[in-house]
């Protein structure tokens, strides 16, 4: 009996029951993580014990499951953990609002497409937009009276219920400039133009946005507006609530994590310790 723990046999296992799941092939990078899921002492305690079972000609099946896709899952997960431990859970670098204004006034200066940057720009800032939620705006979400826009689904409301997010009036009136100058006055609100004042019909792509913030940004200490203005919020005394009613997250632990260094320096200790 050959040890079912062993990346090389799990390669190439095949099941000839119909019912259960056919595992064909397995990604090296898998393997790997299988491999790593447990220590070296560890799996040296599963070799004797396995070998035990194989010389008392018992069929074992691994976890009591009908196939290998469940526990084979668990255990590249479980690699995959183990192997990130001393990564730490990395820290995308944010523009912030000083920096998103910045960005967007030079942008300004650049005709028909940059007035179209600085809108957008501003935009994702103030309401904390995903890639996605920039693409999916439509000129007529946008409620001038209340300084305010309607996004009607992100990735995390799947059921399309939407939100409405305030925008400065800084930032309503680049969107105002670049509607002036595009003639736009209804469907998608950021589109591809030309500085020969061509203007598309359709929205822009999620990839067109990224490289619009990424080479915009280049000056800037990040590309994530989104990330950005959740530390800006943080670093002004804004509360994990506020700062998930501002961006449309579900649980709070996004924003924590985000902005984790800002509330930090203004936690127990700071306001408490050495504040007090």
């Amino acid at each position: 009996m050959n040890d079912p723990t062993s990346p090389s046999l799990l390669a190439t296992n095949t099941q000839t029951d119909p019912k259960s799941p056919t595992l064909l092939a397995i990604p090296a990078a898998a393997l790997e993580l299988v491999e790593g899921s447990v220590s070296p002492g560890t799996r040296r305690v599963y070799s004797s014990v396995w070998s035990r079972f194989d010389e008392s000609g018992i069929e074992a099946n691994d976890a009591g499951e009908s196939g290998p896709v469940g526990p084979l899952s668990e255990r590249v997960l479980a690699g995959f953990r183990r192997s990130a431990t001393d990564r730490g859970c990395g820290q995308v670098t944010g523009i912030r609002h000083d920096e998103a204004r910045s960005v967007a006034r030079q942008a300004a200066k650049g005709g028909l497409v940059g007035l179209r940057d600085a809108a957008l720009i501003l935009v994702a800032s103030d309401a904390l937009l995903r890639v996605s939620g920039v693409a999916a705006l439509e000129a007529s979400d946008l409620d001038w009276a209340s300084s305010t826009v309607t996004v009607r689904r992100s990735k995390t409301d799947q059921e399309g219920k939407g939100a409405v997010l305030y925008l400065g009036k800084p930032t309503l009136k680049r969107i105002r400039k670049w509607l002036e100058a595009s003639k736009l006055e209804g469907g998608a609100l950021f589109r591809r133009a030309r500085g020969s004042g061509t203007v598309g019909e359709s929205a822009l792509s999620h990839q067109a946005i990224r490289v619009i913030i990424k080479s915009r940004a280049d000056r800037a200490s990040g590309h994530s507006l989104r990330v950005g203005s959740a530390q800006s919020l943080a670093a002004a005394g804004a509360s994990l609530v506020e700062m998930q009613q501002a961006a449309w997250w579900g649980p709070p632990t996004m924003p924590g994590h985000y902005a984790r260094a800002e509330l930090a320096s203004r936690g127990a200790v700071a306001r408490l310790r050495y504040e007090g």
